[in-house]
């Protein structure tokens, strides 16, 4: 392990002292980046396409900037209103953009900024919707405007695991995913998709399918089939995904929303299916939604009682496939939102859901009943160089909470202060909230401040969030509290060159099995990073990252983690592009995890808790085809050399070596 360790740094130092030539990076991947500066850590280990899924979907379906509005650009990272307003005013004083580059002229706009959203942007006529006459819906130029995607994939792990080896699972070893996607220019979109996960025994064991218009008639947008829908601040309602707190310590507090939008994701039980629309009247925008669909329960027949919703959306044993799609819930509701110019924005949203079965609740304050109604009260607002936004929901019980305050000082200072308040007898069911507990939005208050301050030395990023549970819950036994503190430093001393130090605070109280009893203890966690990245050239990049934990459990003792990565992104020919990562880490035990995202593969990106000592490595290649067809591949491995078994469970293999191989084919035309 010692020889391994001495010749990874060997090869570091030099790598990283070769000369270096200043031509644009090709290699590079805008959704790895994204992914780097606003994901934060996330202790759940999952191999998912939701946030990989939205990230994309701004890449495929950017923004128009000559009729976007404020609101609409700070769905791009990297922009927040005082950058949004910076390209609005420049489009009402010079007209509309005729180029990408023309933002490079926008003064107080950095090049480096310009730089990250050129590929989320696109310069487009403002829209026209089609008339009455659908004999017109189909132009003469359907066929040249048209695009198709398809994407297949499929995916094994190479052990043999004990659900298999025991027979407890009902099909293959083999994951399938499947989409089909038609595009005509701006307009009309529809796609079906079909998922199979490992061990499940129909190929489409997950179908889902929309179809939607814009601009077409009275409506702005129109979806039939399977949407989402996002607006405030995701109190009420929201997409089963988002950014939370991350290395970037104010794009993830605000949520762009006021929006329906396809479903495109694998989550089996967190969207809807019906039809949605939306309309606009002179400054009113008004939306609307029904849905009827089924999700997986676990449920007492006799008492017709609804005792949990697991969301993994497995059905590969006997008892998962008896979860599955038992519970139908009816929605419906609608929003409406004025808008005064640009810098003015509020509206009221209303939904009720109801649910053919009963929750019983875990706990006094959990979910329970079978009718739930929602009404919420958004705004966001611009004032010289402030911007003031929230949310208040009421759930017919309690009023949950977020308001914030956001100030720039020019181009070089943003200040941010956000208050959130989520009663103890608030309980959600679509919602994605900022907060220490984003998917569970109640019995929370916290307060968070977020400072990004640019100086000599590069970008400055700090966030400091404190935060209580006042109440006892099922994962607390007593009430708790914490804060929670981020400092990030990025910077560029050289044009190849990119730096980024990190370090993170963590003191809160959570519930903990000490001596095989639940107890509130006090954790306290200390994680610093290093990483730099160097762009050798056009064709090479390399990137590495040092991280370090110290994990203090009272009661339990001290813990510590270290890990170490090189990554490489090579585009040897034009159409050929090879990505690789290999990480050396070793942790005192699981509750010391190092958690490591992993992109580089179209569609995909995996969640790996490393623990323990080991090497995981994974290399993918990617090939084009005539600029229409692309094949990829990609290979992972995990090695432990002093275990004799790995995971648990179902998951569980005999031996100390875990391997997984992935193919994928995406063909547009």
């Amino acid at each position: 392990m010692g020889h391994l360790y001495r010749k990874i740094f060997a090869f570091l130092f030099f790598a990283f002292t070769l000369p270096a030539y200043p031509q644009i990076d090709t290699t590079g991947g805008i959704e790895d980046d994204i992914i780097d500066n606003l994901l934060g850590e996330s202790t759940d280990e999952s191999e998912s396409s939701e946030i990989i899924n939205a990230i994309e979907s701004l890449v495929d379906d950017p923004i128009n900037i000559n009729s976007a509005d404020v609101s609409e650009l700070q769905k791009i990272p990297y922009i927040d209103f005082n950058y949004a307003e910076k390209i609005i005013r420049h489009r009402e004083a010079y007209g509309k953009y005729i180029s990408r580059e023309e933002l490079y002229s926008i003064e107080g706009i950095s090049p480096e900024i310009i730089q990250k959203i050129i590929p989320l942007i696109y310069i487009g006529e403002v829209k026209v919707s089609f008339d009455n006459n659908l004999n017109n819906y189909f132009p003469s130029g359907l066929y040249s405007n048209s695009v198709i995607k398809i994407r297949n994939r499929i995916s094994k792990s190479l052990q043999p695991q004990d659900g298999y080896t025991g027979n407890k699972f009902e099909g293959t070893q083999v994951k399938m995913y499947n989409r089909l996607l038609w595009q005509y220019a701006d307009k009309i979109q529809a796609e079906i998709l079909t998922e199979k996960d490992a061990g499940e025994k129909a190929f489409n064991d997950f179908t889902s399918a929309h179809i939607s218009l814009k601009n077409f008639l009275v409506f702005d947008n129109l979806i039939l089939g399977d949407f989402n829908l996002q607006f405030g601040q995701g109190l009420a309602l929201w997409s089963p995904y988002g950014f939370s707190k991350g290395l970037d310590a104010i794009t993830a507090a605000k949520k762009g929303g006021n929006s329906i939008i396809p479903y495109k994701s694998t989550d089996e039980n967190n969207f809807f299916r019906g039809i949605a629309f939306t309309a606009s009247w002179k400054s009113f925008k008004f939306s609307g939604y029904a849905s009827k669909n089924y999700i997986d329960a676990s449920i007492d027949p006799a008492a017709n009682l609804i005792f949990s919703t697991p969301a993994d959306g497995y059905h590969r044993t006997e008892s998962e496939i008896g979860k599955r799609k038992t519970v139908m819930e009816t929605s419906f509701g609608m929003n409406i939102s004025l808008k005064f110019n640009e810098d003015y924005n509020a509206g009221f949203f209303i939904y009720h859901s109801l649910f053919d079965k009963t929750f019983q609740p875990a706990s006094n304050y959990g979910l329970a009943g079978s009718t739930f109604t929602y009404y919420s009260f958004y705004y966001d607002l611009y004032l010289l160089n402030t911007n003031i936004f929230g949310e208040s929901v009421y759930n017919g019980k309690s009023i949950a909470g977020i308001s914030t305050i956001q100030f720039s000082n020019g181009d070089n200072f943003i200040f941010l202060v956000s208050l959130r308040s989520y009663p103890r007898n608030y309980t959600n069911l679509h919602g994605l909230g900022f907060g220490e507990r984003s998917k569970d939005l109640n019995n929370e208050f916290g307060i968070y401040t977020g400072i990004k301050w640019k100086v000599p030395l590069g970008l400055i990023n700090f966030y400091f969030d404190q935060f209580k549970f006042p109440l006892n819950s099922y994962q607390d036994p007593m009430p708790s509290y914490g804060n929670e503190l981020m400092l990030n430093l990025s910077s560029k001393p050289f044009s190849t060159i990119e730096t980024k130090a990190a370090y993170k605070y963590q003191n809160k109280e959570i519930g903990a099995d000490i001596n095989n009893s639940i107890r509130i203890t006090r954790r306290v966690r200390h994680a610093y990073s290093f990483e730099l990245r160097k762009r050798i050239n056009e064709r090479l990049n390399l990137k590495c990252r040092f991280q370090l934990t110290n994990f203090d459990l009272k009661g339990v003792g001290l813990e510590k983690g270290v890990s170490f990565f090189n990554e490489f992104r090579l585009q040897v020919l034009r159409p050929l592009v090879f990505l690789g990562r290999i990480i050396f880490y070793r942790t005192d035990s699981f509750n010391s995890a190092i958690y490591e995202y992993e992109g580089g593969f179209k569609g995909m990106l995996s969640n790996i808790a490393l623990y323990g000592e080991g090497i995981r490595w994974y290399c993918i290649i990617r090939y084009a085809l005539f600029n229409q067809v692309e094949l990829s591949a990609k290979y992972s491995e995990t090695y432990k050399p002093k275990e004799t078994t790995l995971s648990s469970g179902y998951n569980s293999i005999n031996g100390n070596l875990d391997n997984s191989f992935y193919m994928q084919l995406d063909w547009e035309f």
